[in-house]
């Protein structure tokens, strides 16, 4: 079975290709002509064999050189290749400075800022008006039998209630409102956005600060009053 001929599509590789051969060839030619000494041909001179000799000795020269050709020309590309790569991760960093990330960091810091502030703000109202309504004498929307008697709560008859975990009003159907703390809503928003982008850690680095977050979303999500997350989406949900 014939081995089928591989072309390369390197002219480099093809010089050493051909090169090669041509040695191979003087190689055969001289290894004949010996040959026909030894078996007494006396037509073979030595003038012949030094020809012959001289040139695989050249066509071998020929062959390093064209193989020392290919090994420059490949560490060349390669070179290019390096320089190519270097220069789309310059480009990709270039992209994504740390001074547009830090800009980000701090929008965000300054957002969260100003929503701990509203959340603290809330919860202080609502804990103000519970106070309020007890002292007014509304009935509690929670608790006891005894405690929740009476009509049910609404706009213009709330219910109040204190419990270890804040204070509540109760507004009518699902207008609750519970002093759920800064810490209960970062948690979830924290939650949400991990769900949605996901959070990314470095490497091995330990997640400690992520686990505890984790746990209180879960333990805080659909328990939030308002639910904050519901409403931030209504105008989406409305939309489709």
């Amino acid at each position: 079975m014939t081995t089928p001929t591989t072309i390369s599509t390197d002219p480099h590789e093809a010089a050493v290709e051909q090169a090669e051969q041509e040695a191979a060839k003087a190689e055969q030619l001289l290894a004949a002509l010996e040959e026909r000494v030894r078996d007494g041909d006396e037509q073979v001179t030595a003038q012949q064999l030094a020809d012959a000799r001289e040139l695989g000795r050249f066509a071998k020269l020929r062959a390093e050189a064209a193989r020392r050709k290919a090994e420059r020309a490949a560490a060349q590309a390669a070179e290019r290749e390096r320089q190519h790569t270097t220069e789309r991760a310059l480009a990709l960093l270039a992209e994504h400075s740390p001074r547009t990330l830090a800009t980000k960091y701090a929008a965000a810091r300054d957002a969260l800022a100003a929503f701990i502030v509203a959340s603290d703000a809330f919860d202080a109202a609502v804990t103000e008006a519970a106070a309020l309504l007890r002292s007014a004498g509304a009935p509690q929307c929670a608790g006891s039998p005894e405690d929740m008697q009476g009509p049910p709560a609404s706009p213009t008859a709330p219910r109040w209630y204190f419990a270890l975990s804040g204070a509540t009003v109760h507004l009518g159907g699902d207008d609750v409102r519970h002093a759920d703390g800064a810490a209960a809503r970062l948690a979830v928003l924290l939650d949400d956005l991990d769900r949605a982008a996901g959070i990314r850690k470095a490497g091995d680095a330990p997640e400690f600060t992520r686990a505890p977050i984790i746990e209180q979303a879960h333990r805080a999500r659909g328990a939030l009053r308002p639910q904050l997350d519901r409403l931030a989406d209504a105008p989406k949900e409305s939309a489709k």
